[in-house]
């Protein structure tokens, strides 16, 4: 039996098609039975439980061989923080593999995860990678670069901001932040690796074939998207107090001022980590911006 962490989530929705296809029974951990009925798993069991509640975790964790551990936050939520959800839902979720008897853990880490308190996403991620690799459990951690697909995740909330923009996109500072978007299909081809048993005890840093520039990002997106649109350079000290402000006021702002903070570290890894750790290249962003869908 596997247990999947956040099954409702990005990841999970282009992982769980893949974890059905070999047969394996699975168990899908859900927040509610509301969130349970979104998600495409056809003979999939639903726990209904939060990392946040770890008297909820025992019974998701019964009979399970692996966990795969895709639950974490990139913005915070009204009601948590990224400490709660990232280190203490990790810590949770460890503690009910552990009891259950669970022989294989594995856990999607973030590239660029630092101990430095100053970046707090990327320091709650750290810190629940510490966690894990601590746990004396038989595990796994995948560090991916920002990923790109249908649903979300990083890349298309660029490819929102630029498509609602009306005339002019900002680039904050000189635009030279470094990025290695990588599909989430290939994360979690990846991920399926990882299930058979390899990389034991390990954590795995992946990106895309191509290492670009914030800006360069930029322009893959403008030119897929077909949008003629000026761009402009804006001194990150400028930008930040417009961010802070957007931050504080809208729901779903462009970025926040977490993700502004984390684009100082730089995301990437070797063009060939895919290739040289799983066997396979994958797919550069310019071949896949379709994937992205536009939201409003």
């Amino acid at each position: 039996m596997i247990l999947i962490t956040g099954a409702s989530g990005f990841v999970a929705s282009h992982l769980i098609p893949k974890l059905r296809a070999t047969g394996q029974p699975l168990r899908c951990l859900v927040t509610n039975e509301a969130e349970g009925a979104r998600i495409k798993a056809p003979g999939a069991e639903l726990a209904i439980g939060n990392v946040t509640d770890p008297g909820s975790l025992a019974a998701a964790c019964r009979g399970v061989d692996t966990v795969i551990h895709l639950v974490a936050v990139i913005r915070e939520p009204k009601n948590a923080t990224f400490e709660d959800i990232n280190v203490t839902g990790t810590s949770n979720m460890v503690e009910a593999a552990k009891s259950s008897g669970v022989r294989r853990f594995i856990h999607m880490g973030a590239l660029g995860a630092t101990p430095d308190p100053a970046y707090r996403y990327l320091n709650s991620k750290w810190l629940g990678m510490e966690i894990v690799k601590n746990s004396g459990l038989d595990f796994s951690i995948l560090q991916p670069s920002v990923m790109f697909g249908e649903g979300a995740g990083f890349i298309a909330s660029l490819v929102r901001s630029i498509h609602i923009a009306p005339f002019i996109v900002p680039i904050a500072g000189d635009g030279k932040s470094e990025l290695q978007p990588i599909w989430v299909g290939d994360v979690t081809s990846c991920v399926m690796k990882l299930v058979s048993g390899e990389k034991s005890g390990r954590s795995i840093e992946i990106g895309g074939p191509e290492i670009l520039t914030y800006e360069e990002t930029i322009d893959a997106i403008l030119a897929a998207l077909d949008e003629k649109k000026a761009k402009i350079h804006v001194p990150r000290w400028l930008m930040r107090p417009g961010v802070a402000v957007m931050d504080a006021l809208l729901k779903n702002p462009p970025i926040t001022m977490v993700e502004f903070k984390s684009m100082e570290i730089p995301n990437i890894t070797g063009v060939d980590s895919v290739e040289k750790e799983f066997g396979f290249k994958p797919l550069a962003l310019k071949e896949g911006l379709g994937y992205l869908k536009v939201r409003p």
